[in-house]
């Protein structure tokens, strides 16, 4: 065990005594946990053997198993008595270890989010394939069904559509016999009809908001989401104001930072791969302008004293450049002592009320912004940007917001989010 340590190591462990020591420290801790997992487990098993020899005191006559003698058994007052407690003991001292309710919920959910992530095929899924590895688990009409229904009260709807689809194959193949057609079509009509819901009347207008700036030159928005607000605002920024942000970004560009959670405050890490450099809404022209442009196209202030914005924030993402899931708004789920580690500006800001990302390149290949639990993908395009609220009216997180940066297969990718 001490050489997988090694293997998985980041450093030359036998270069360093402290790394040494501390892998014997490692090792200690290791047999120590086995020795105390050995000792539950003969804990166990002489309770099940304590089990057994009641059992065999009890039941251990040929004619308890005898079915035409199994009434005058249980009518017998003290074998009753055995019996119960018998049973009782086992489900007291056993009963954690069987799962409940809640577990089988939360399978199922972590099932849907896992083929919403990786794209999983349903009806392999259905058949007991996985990656392309058989694992002769089949489901049936009522299993499909089931995870229908999880899929849709977690605002899965397209893959709630699909899983009551293979249910519907599945029970006309079983004869109705695990689920009928009649249910399953009920829960069908009803995720069909949210899922044309939520994306029915999406549009694209021209509009000036009432804004004297916006009169003479409207934007254009495409809206890609009604619930939650997903547009693109399209031509929002020019090629010169472009170079002016990049060119002024470039000396101060350094590798982003992200938020752990265990060690309290920001990190280097893979989550996030991309070079970042930050400015005032006040320090160029440029930084003035777009702050100005944002509240004419959404009605928000940029007034960064009074913390009603944060730092605009230039990113650039070079090959493989990535960010992995995630949501806007950070400090709502933070205890006091978590927020205690944030940084002063994020306190003072408060959490992202709505997020307006520019796209200041095209992409060739990859670079996405995609909401992986909506299924809405926006493919950069220079010059514009894209717009979304990230809580409600009542301060709550909008969880279907989730959302990340595909790696770019080719070109390169440059973002501004004041």
């Amino acid at each position: 065990m001490s050489t997988t340590y090694v293997r998985n190591a980041n450093c030359d462990i036998f270069s360093s005594t402290s790394t040494l020591e501390s892998l014997m420290h490692l090792e200690r801790h290791m047999v120590a946990a086995m020795s105390e997992y050995v000792i539950n487990v003969e804990h166990r098993l002489g309770e099940i053997k304590h089990y057994l020899e009641e059992f065999s005191q009890t039941a251990g006559r040929p004619e308890y198993h005898n079915l035409f003698v199994t009434e005058d058994i249980i009518g017998n007052p003290l074998q009753a008595f055995q019996l119960i407690k018998q049973v009782e003991e086992l489900e007291e001292k056993y009963n954690s270890l069987i799962p409940s309710d809640e577990d089988l919920n939360g399978a199922a959910l972590a099932l849907v989010r896992l083929q919403d992530t990786y794209n999983l095929n349903i009806t392999d899924l259905a058949e007991g394939k996985l990656l392309g590895q058989h694992t002769y688990i089949a489901m049936n009409a009522r299993d499909c069904l089931f995870l229908g229904k999880h899929a849709f009260n977690n605002g899965y709807y397209g893959l709630a559509v699909e899983w009551m689809q293979e249910a519907l194959v599945r029970a006309h193949r079983e004869g109705n016999i695990t689920a009928s057609v009649d249910e399953i079509s009920t829960f069908y009509q009803m995720a069909l009809e949210i899922e044309v819901a939520a994306n029915a009347d999406l549009k694209c207008y021209i509009t000036n908001r009432g804004h004297p700036w916006l009169i003479l030159q409207p934007v254009k928005v495409e809206v890609l989401h009604k619930d939650p607000y997903i547009a693109v605002f399209h031509d929002l920024i020019t090629d010169n104001e472009i170079e002016k942000v990049k060119e002024i970004a470039a000396p101060f560009l350094e590798r982003a930072k992200v938020q752990n959670e265990v060690k309290r405050g920001s990190e280097v890490s893979d989550v996030r791969t991309s070079q970042t450099a930050w400015f005032s809404n006040e320090d160029y022209e440029i930084t003035r302008a777009l702050s100005r442009r944002i509240e004419a196209v959404t009605g928000l202030s940029t007034n960064m004293d009074n913390g009603d914005a944060e730092l605009q924030q230039v990113a650039n993402y070079g090959m493989g450049g990535h960010y992995t899931p995630h949501y806007d708004y950070l400090l709502k789920d933070m205890s006091e002592e978590e927020r205690t580690y944030a940084s002063e500006q994020e306190r003072q800001a408060g959490d992202r009320i709505a997020t307006l990302m520019f796209y200041l390149s095209d992409v060739k290949k990859g670079g996405s912004t995609v909401f992986t639990r909506l299924g809405v993908t926006i493919t950069p395009i220079k010059g514009s940007a894209a717009f979304w609220w990230n809580l409600r009216r009542n301060g709550e997180g909008i969880i279907d917001t989730m959302h990340g940066a595909c790696p770019v297969l080719m070109g390169e990718k440059w973002g501004v989010c004041p």
